[in-house]
């Protein structure tokens, strides 16, 4: 059976994907499907930093802006809502582009993961937190052989279901195994560059209005346990605008937790040795874009309806 045509593009956090993507996506005359944990969140714009009307250029962004701030996303959700995406893209004739850096999402829906339903299972590991704290979720993984430990309780605890359903670490995939035809690029970039265009992000975030996206969340209801506001940017900055930190410290903390995820977004692409990584250098934008442009062209043997500028 011939499987359908997919274009992913991953990278860490700031190094420009969705540029690329919607670069990609108006040469093909395709659409992006966001592979982001937060960015399918309404209302929820400045700390997912989701494309704006005049960055998509007029190229559709499925998952984006479709839920609700209280209500849950899970992987499952995810791989679900895209399957059917790609497949309604290709039946059209296109090719749609995944772009996002949510790692266990992309792969799970490459590589066809099977989401086990949360049971019984996290029930109890849920207890042992309440009971005896993280710490105890943390030396049950080592106990299991883990050395990647989750940093928070919630993904300590999804691990554990995983691998005490037998679903835990597999065999990395080759290409050829992937569910999807397509090439896969990761944005490589060096590592002070990258932090640097992370710090800068952070504070244009804080210039544009985070403390009062967060602000106006709350005000609305919205739990401060809630699902969507467990996303780097906005857990640190809900003890900003209820004075327990100041601005300052709150956009220190803010950068330096996204370096850490970005370091955290690298380990984990290291589990996906199919990605075709492509360097990308601080000013060298129309080298790096005709070099993606050439390697996806080659991929699908030319046939792309690439549209020439």
């Amino acid at each position: 059976m011939k499987k359908e045509r997919l274009i992913t593009i991953l990278g860490p956090t700031a190094s420009g994907k969705t540029d690329l993507a919607v670069h990609l996506a108006e040469a093909l005359g395709s659409s992006i499907i966001s592979g982001d944990a937060f960015q399918i969140y309404k209302h929820m714009d400045i700390g997912t930093a989701k494309v704006t009307k005049e960055e998509a250029r007029g190229i559709r962004h499925f998952l984006v802006d479709e839920l609700e701030p209280s209500e849950p996303y899970s992987a499952a959700d995810f791989q679900e809502k895209a399957r059917k995406i790609i497949h309604e893209e290709n039946e059209a004739g296109r090719i749609p582009i995944l772009c996002g850096g949510t790692g266990l999402y992309i792969q799970g829906l490459l590589e066809g993961y099977t989401f086990l339903p949360r049971g019984e299972g996290r029930k109890k590991f849920e207890r042992i937190l309440e009971e005896k704290g993280k710490e105890a979720l943390e030396n049950l993984l080592r106990e299991k052989g883990e050395k990647d430990i989750p940093p928070d309780a919630q993904r300590m605890i999804r691990k554990l279901e995983l691998l005490e359903a037998g679903e835990g670490e597999k065999e990395p995939l080759k290409s050829d195994s992937l569910l999807y035809d397509g090439p896969v690029i990761g944005i490589a970039m060096d590592r002070a560059v990258l932090y640097d265009r992370i710090n800068k992000r952070v504070h244009h975030m804080i210039e544009a209005g985070l403390p009062e996206e967060v602000k106006k969340l709350l005000a609305s209801g919205l739990s401060e346990k809630a699902q969507s506001l467990k996303g780097i940017g906005y857990k640190e900055m809900i003890p900003v605008v209820k004075g327990e930190l100041t601005l300052e410290e709150g956009e220190a903390l803010i950068q330096k937790n996204t370096r850490h995820f970005a370091k955290r977004q690298l380990t984990w692409y290291r589990r996906m040795p199919y990605i075709h990584w492509v360097e990308r250098g601080p000013s060298e934008e129309d080298i790096w874009y005709r070099e993606i442009k050439a390697y996806v062209i080659s991929y699908f043997g030319g046939e792309t309806r690439w549209k020439e500028k």
